[in-house]
């Protein structure tokens, strides 16, 4: 009868021991300083990590040690069976199974299987799908970021990575479309940002386009590789910005964004009449102009093209702005890294004329009397 009850005693210990095993579920997991999603984070653990619950507690949280760090995590993303990456694998390769749980389950297989190539190329593409799903249902906008981009024998996704990578330094660009539906991915070994919106491109091969909605976090090595699988960072020509470098804030963004993009180069006629006249470009057709030029990163290049120059121009990038009354005052970086501030006067009333500085513009581009200045090889 003893030997019995201390089998017994033995057996029910063994039974509570093994029921305090558990194992992260998701592919990391916060341990966190007090039962709380806003806690400090004493480590983030990967998916697969055996912990030992030490105290169960009412509602979501689960106190637990974790190799020699004890803190507070999600009872949710935890569970008494170890996860298995093929069986993850077999999730995410369920067309039956919704996008979301097979991108999570793909997330999942790969963080613990880094190596298989297939199921990096499984997850890259089960995330730009669920994200075009994403894209699709947008019926309240968060934003509204137009941008162009001229596409030269391309095709539409890679018209709309060049446009995304342009002027960014050291990261890596994917862009998927369906439809009119467009999601883009730019980033680096530290931080993601993905963009959804819609375009269109016209006969000129002219996309234009309009981000929607801004997702950002920091990244990992297998999500960084299933996203940009086989590519390169991106080459970024002139300009040399870091990611999100000169990004206005919605409030800045919105006073330019009800400007016009273009403006007429305006100078006043001689002897004193008072008279203006726009300065046509007859090598282009059309007025030189100044134009206020956003992309879809928050970004506002400012290009004043100069008079008597074919194609010639200088670009600023808007740093910040600020309201001075009825007018803007624009901080204005070069591309040898000036700074320099100027007042852009808005036309009053139902006027039409603006200046930066002391030149004058007009938004009415064919409204005033021309002044050509011809075109000729080699410029005009």
């Amino acid at each position: 009868m003893q030997t019995l009850l201390l089998s017994l005693l033995l057996a029910t210990a063994a039974a509570d021991t093994e029921a305090q095993r558990v194992y992260v579920l998701g592919s990391s997991l916060n341990l966190r300083k007090e039962p709380s999603s806003e806690a400090e984070i004493l480590e983030k653990l990967q998916i697969g990590t055996e912990c030992r619950v030490t105290e169960k507690l009412e509602g979501q949280w689960l106190k637990v040690l974790c190799g020699e760090k004890e803190g507070y995590a999600s009872a949710s993303l935890l569970g008494s069976e170890k996860p298995s990456a093929e069986k993850l694998k077999a999730e995410a390769q369920d067309t039956k199974l919704p996008l979301k749980q097979r991108e999570e389950s793909a997330l999942r297989a790969a963080t613990l299987s880094p190596e298989d190539a297939e199921l990096q190329k499984l997850l890259g593409n089960l995330f730009f799908e669920r994200n075009l799903e994403l894209a699709a249902g947008i019926k309240k906008p968060v934003m509204r970021r137009t941008f162009k981009h001229t596409c030269f024998k391309q095709s539409d996704s890679s018209c709309i990575g060049d446009a995304t990578g342009a002027a960014v330094k050291d990261v890596k660009v994917r862009a998927e479309t369906k439809g009119n539906l467009f999601v883009v991915a730019v980033g680096n070994a530290e931080r993601m940002v993905v963009y959804r919106g819609r375009y269109k491109i016209n006969k000129m091969n002219v996309l234009t386009g309009e981000a929607l909605e801004q997702t950002g976090f920091a990244t990992t090595p297998v999500l960084e590789k299933a996203l940009f699988f086989g590519l390169q960072p991106r080459r970024s020509g002139q300009w040399d910005l870091s990611l999100g470098q000169f990004a206005l804030d919605d409030a800045s963004y919105s006073l330019l964004d009800v400007l016009p993009r273009e403006w007429a180069v305006l100078e006043q006629s001689a002897a004193g009449s008072g008279l203006w006249k726009a300065q046509w470009n007859d090598c282009l057709k059309r007025p030189f102009l100044l134009k206020f030029d956003p992309d879809l990163h928050g970004r506002w290049l400012l290009i004043i093209e100069t008079v008597g120059a074919d194609n010639a121009a200088k670009s600023y990038w808007v740093s910040s702005l600020s309201k001075q009354g009825s007018d803007l005052e624009l901080t204005l970086e070069d591309y040898y890294g000036g700074t320099k501030r100027e007042l852009f006067k808005l036309p009053q009333g139902r006027g039409d004329i603006a200046y930066l500085g002391d030149k004058a513009y007009s938004f009415k581009l064919n409204r005033y009397a021309e002044v050509h200045h011809p075109c000729i090889q080699g410029g005009p």
